[in-house]
């Protein structure tokens, strides 16, 4: 029994450290685009794949597909250190994992709660690039 409980909270206090490290920043939609908008540096950086980026996206927002590695790599040296990326997927995991190797780079992120399926649902703008 105390082999068991030892055990539960050496995994309890393991996960409450593993999150304490993660100080990525996450933001409701709503609050999202309101820290955009006021903040002079951000670029808000869509990571889906190019068809879900085709089919709608945040206004102004530029695409980094995060699932392709090679291209996220290279992409992530071509941007300015000293701007603040708003990012977003389509529901949050890839954004989260993509902020957390931006910040590891030093990179200044903010990542959007729920993604891009949160936003449309709260009725935020979007656009397209479907004709």
């Amino acid at each position: 029994m105390k082999n068991l409980l030892l055990s539960l909270l050496t995994t309890l206090g393991f996960c409450a450290g593993c999150q304490a490290q993660d100080k990525i920043t996450t933001l409701s939609p709503q609050d999202f685009e309101a820290a955009y908008k006021a903040d002079t540096t951000a670029v808000v950086l869509d990571v889906r794949q190019p068809s879900e980026y085709e089919e709608g996206h945040l206004p102004g927002a530029i695409l980094l597909d995060f699932l392709s590695q090679d291209t996220f790599s290279d992409g992530l040296t071509k941007l300015d250190k000293s701007k603040t990326y708003y990012v977003y997927c389509r529901s949050g995991r890839r954004s989260h994992n993509a902020c957390v190797q931006m910040e590891s780079q030093g990179f200044k992120v903010v990542d959007m709660q729920g993604g891009f399926l949160a936003w449309s649902a709260a009725g935020l703008p979007t656009e397209t690039n479907i004709k």
